[in-house]
């Protein structure tokens, strides 16, 4: 869209808006649309560094491989790979190869390790922080999303954060998983969670909260509409 010299677009990568001055030939963040922490987080990290070092530093004394982390992040492989590449040169996070499988974690060695660990706890959202905790889950999990008015962009002070979350996993493993998010955000978190089959025989049968998930706005932590619409299948 051009509007007064400026042309406004969605960015489908860093899934923000952007605004680009053709005649000064760079592009910048519309930071209108973004919340303070988003401003911030943007502003220093793109998405894909942002949920990368979301992941490591939220989880300082685990590790993961690439698959798992392109998973929680969200991003093409040769996304993940260069910046995974690019923070172990800078010495922020290290691998460790094990087998056939090289493993990163945060390096608590850095200069800068509580500063930076403390600037991400501080300006991961909600859904980065949460993608995070669910993480050591995800191989398990067919999907994960907020709702509730988090989700409808109408949440205030005292509002709990309504999760679901399908899979071969436990409640109290769920709960266990989001217990440091929980004490992060500063906010309940409420999970439901169904296996694969429940999930699917609670859509044929139209059950009401399962038809008023599928219905409202959801934030994806782990999957997406397409894998959730296979699910319901």
């Amino acid at each position: 869209m051009v509007h007064q010299g400026r042309v406004v677009y969605l960015d489908p990568v860093r899934e923000i808006t952007c605004v680009m001055y053709p005649e000064r030939v760079h592009i910048v963040p519309d930071m209108s649309t973004l919340s303070t922490e988003d401003i911030l987080s943007t502003t220093l990290f793109g998405k894909t560094r942002r949920a990368v070092l979301s992941l490591l530093f939220t989880h300082p004394d685990e590790s993961f491989y690439l698959r798992q982390i392109k998973r929680v992040a969200g991003s093409g492989m040769g996304s993940v790979q260069r910046e995974l590449k690019a923070l172990t040169e800078a010495g922020i996070i290290r691998g460790t190869t094990r087998g056939n499988l090289t493993y990163y974690q945060a390096n608590p060695d850095c200069p800068v390790y509580a500063e930076l660990k403390g600037l991400i706890v501080k300006t991961a959202g909600i859904g980065d922080i949460l993608r995070a905790a669910l993480a050591p889950l995800s191989e398990r999990l067919q999907a994960a999303f907020i709702h509730g008015s988090f989700a409808r962009g109408r949440e205030h002070k005292g509002s709990d954060v309504d999760l679901c979350v399908i899979g071969s996993v436990q409640f109290a493993e769920v709960v266990s998983a989001v217990n440091t998010a929980q004490q992060s955000l500063g906010r309940e978190i409420n999970p439901t969670v169904y296996p694969p089959e429940e999930f699917h025989a609670r859509v044929a049968t139209k059950d009401h909260f399962v038809s008023a998930l599928m219905k409202g706005p959801k934030i994806f932590l782990v999957g997406d509409v397409h894998e959730l619409a296979r699910l319901a299948q």
